[in-house]
């Protein structure tokens, strides 16, 4: 088949739906389909190329709201109506990633329009900002731009039920389960001298208890509320992009890594030993998908892991706040027998739920019969 995905950001922005739909589409390629990649050009990258088997497009966009309040929401030019009603005419299925972006609105109206089948993964729902602005504009975003998306859709795929519950008060079409894929193969355990040897090659502490964070580093992350939470008993390693908190340049024993390429990534989760996302708002973020991958204990919210599976086997599940997460943290790092249930609990689950195999099956298997009347 001929496969459109559309995304609103690719690489080389940095983010988890850039590496989902990057991965999605090599492992579609490997099954023999053909797959085109619509996107926004925010620099200087070419417009067309071909990337390990995978056309991409880029469409100029403006990415002011990202820069100003950390909205990671481009601004596309009107060139890319033309371009979707382009690539609609040649494509079998499109995929869409998230309901409230232009491109997805697009889709949405032209697959309508030429009786394409159209798939959309939400990955995170509503997100709450601290900008009271933001969060009207949000909601009048998904009462419009969404609903448009959603009623061009034959099935919505989300990766928790929280997303799931909140999608069903906008739309009556499916709505089912999908997680993200990773590299089980790549995000793995580490044993203890493999351990000590990414320590040295990363310049991080060798014997001290390592606490990572892996994100964007805004306000929606939570960033802050960990920095806060630091203590001498562990050091906080920081592995991302954007404006952090203040306190981080007085504060000892905090390691700041900018964003990695995924083989280095691994190594950073293999040399740590506990892994905190104190986020709100969020799907399945894939960052906890390869932290557990490599059997990390996770500490979060409820809310950001689905609830398909035993959570608290390999989460701990917290209010967020700063004294939540130290004492959390304090637990898990005083408990080498809990960490190493946790940590055996979240790989299981990984290899079962995670491959890209699984994930392109079930994708594929979701388009089967899927038309337009």
């Amino acid at each position: 088949m001929k496969i459109l995905i559309v995304t609103h950001y690719f690489h080389p922005h940095i983010g988890g739906i850039e590496i989902v739909a990057y991965n999605q589409a090599k492992e579609l390629v490997k099954k023999g389909h053909e797959v085109t990649i619509v996107t926004s050009k925010l620099h200087d990258e070419k417009t067309v190329e071909l990337k390990e088997g995978i056309r991409v497009v880029r469409v100029p966009a403006w990415n002011v709201l990202e820069k100003k309040f950390d909205v990671p929401y481009p601004i596309f030019s009107p060139h890319l109506i033309s371009l979707m009603n382009s690539e609609m005419k040649s494509h079998d299925i499109i995929h869409a990633h998230g309901v409230l972006y232009l491109g997805s609105a697009i889709g949405s109206l032209l697959a309508r329009i030429y009786k394409k089948p159209l798939l959309v993964t939400e990955h995170v729902g509503f997100v709450t900002y601290k900008s009271s602005i933001i969060n009207v504009v949000e909601k009048i975003a998904f009462l419009t731009i969404g609903k448009i998306t959603l009623a061009g859709s034959q099935k919505v795929l989300v990766l928790s039920t929280n997303t799931k519950n909140f999608l069903a008060s906008f739309t009556d079409k499916p709505i089912a389960y999908l997680a993200n894929g990773v590299d089980t193969s790549l995000f793995k355990p580490a044993s203890a001298s493999v351990k000590v040897q990414l320590r040295k090659k990363h310049h991080l502490p060798l014997n001290r208890k390592l606490v990572l964070f892996v994100g964007r580093f805004v306000q929606k992350k939570g960033i802050d509320l960990l920095v806060n939470a630091k203590t001498p008993e562990f050091d906080l390693v920081l592995v991302g992009e954007g404006k952090l908190p203040k306190n981080v340049e007085n504060t000892e024993g905090i390691f700041v890594l900018n964003s990695l390429p995924q083989e280095s990534l691994a190594e950073i989760y293999q040399a740590c030993d506990v892994f905190v996302l104190p986020s709100s708002c969020e799907g399945f973020p894939l960052s906890l998908q390869e932290a557990m991958a490599c059997g990390l204990p996770l500490v979060s919210a409820e809310e950001n892991i689905t609830t398909e599976y035993d959570k608290t086997a390999f989460a701990s599940l917290i209010q967020l706040s700063p004294f939540a997460i130290k004492e959390t943290v304090s637990k898990l790092l005083n408990d080498d027998a809990l960490r190493g249930s946790m940590s055996s609990a979240a790989r299981k689950v990984a290899i079962a739920e995670f491959s890209w195999t699984k994930h392109t099956t079930s994708f594929l298997g979701y388009t089967k019969g899927e038309t337009l009347s």
